[in-house]
């Protein structure tokens, strides 16, 4: 009898042993997912409860934005969260659980995938936008306000990288009804045009200049070639050799460099040395030269025995 009791507890201990950690387990995650999210035991602060509060999704509960439906993803949402919460020393992996995705925004806003958005004064089409991006690369704050970690909200600097390249940059595509000193008092464009902009406006893309301002504007101080357009890498070269160019008022020479893998722009003595970068490596001469440029000298100014092929016969060890 002895035995058999003492088998029985083995059994017993071996059974809750494994029994009591799943039940454990299955209970939290169920707590969670019942509950969950059950923000407001930690999200009190005084900013997000009244950005909250103050928002257009106030009377929306936070799990229809950021906890899934599904069943078995509600329960596995549930569980982490409450795990990141219980065991917070283990990351930030809940922060990325509880992330709302487009298609939750879509639940509600669908109407954004069949027609043209127009509110606030602006008019957006964001079947041509959403390509590449996530609705909270331009919405984040929509919930939350200020008091999210990161704003990220539409402006007027993102939309032109698009806009300018396509040549869109007409103020009616986007706008109706709205002055120009309401359009840039958000994003990138408050800080480039905000009462420091001779500071500041460096900051942004100048790319987007074109859109509203001229050469001329920018002329002035920056010599030719500014705003930079967007066929700007195409025309750098002959603008940088003009009296005027300014380059390096804004970049240092190994920007240059970068690209073109030596000193830029030329030096005066680079005629009388360029023989070596051009054996060296004669397609990286290509990049901006032509044959034709090189013709120029070697071939129509010919030196005894032949300038092209003296060039030819000497190898690199030779020089």
């Amino acid at each position: 009898m002895r035995r058999e009791s003492s088998s029985g507890t083995r059994r017993w201990i071996i059974w809750m042993t494994i029994t009591v950690p799943i039940v454990i387990v299955l209970a939290v995650g169920g707590y969670g997912a019942l509950s969950s999210p059950g923000c407001d035991s930690c999200h009190t602060g005084e900013l997000l409860v009244s950005a909250t509060q103050d928002s257009s999704h106030a009377g929306i509960e936070c799990g229809a934005c950021h906890a899934p439906s599904a069943t078995g993803d509600r329960l596995l949402f549930g569980f982490r969260q409450v795990g990141h919460m219980a065991f917070p020393l283990l990351g930030d992996e809940g922060r990325e659980w509880a992330a709302v995705p487009d298609t939750r925004c879509l639940d509600c806003h669908a109407v954004i995938e069949t027609a043209v958005v127009r509110a606030s004064g602006l008019i957006v089409d964001h079947r041509v936008c959403i390509e590449g991006s996530q609705c909270t690369d331009c919405h984040s704050a929509v919930a939350h306000g200020e008091a999210v970690s990161w704003v990220r909200t539409y402006d007027m600097e993102t939309c032109l990288e698009c806009h300018v390249s396509e040549d869109l940059a007409d103020c009616a595509t986007c706008h109706v009804g709205r002055l120009p000193a309401d359009r840039i008092v958000t994003g990138v464009f408050a800080i480039t045009h905000g009462p420091e902009w001779e500071r500041t406006h460096a900051m942004g893309n100048s790319a987007t200049c074109v859109a509203c301002h001229t050469a001329a504007d920018c002329g002035t101080c920056h010599g030719p070639g500014m705003p930079h357009g967007p066929t700007f890498m195409r025309e750098h070269a002959e603008i940088s050799l003009q009296p005027e160019a300014q380059c390096l008022e804004c970049h240092q020479s190994r920007f240059c460099d970068t690209c073109h893998g030596l000193e830029m722009p030329h030096t005066e003595r680079f005629i009388a040395e360029h023989a070596a970068p051009a054996y060296d490596d004669e397609a990286l001469c290509r990049r901006c030269h032509v044959e034709s440029d090189c013709i120029v000298c070697h071939e129509m100014h010919v030196h005894p025995g032949g300038a092209i092929g003296t060039l030819q016969e000497v190898t690199p060890d030779e020089r």
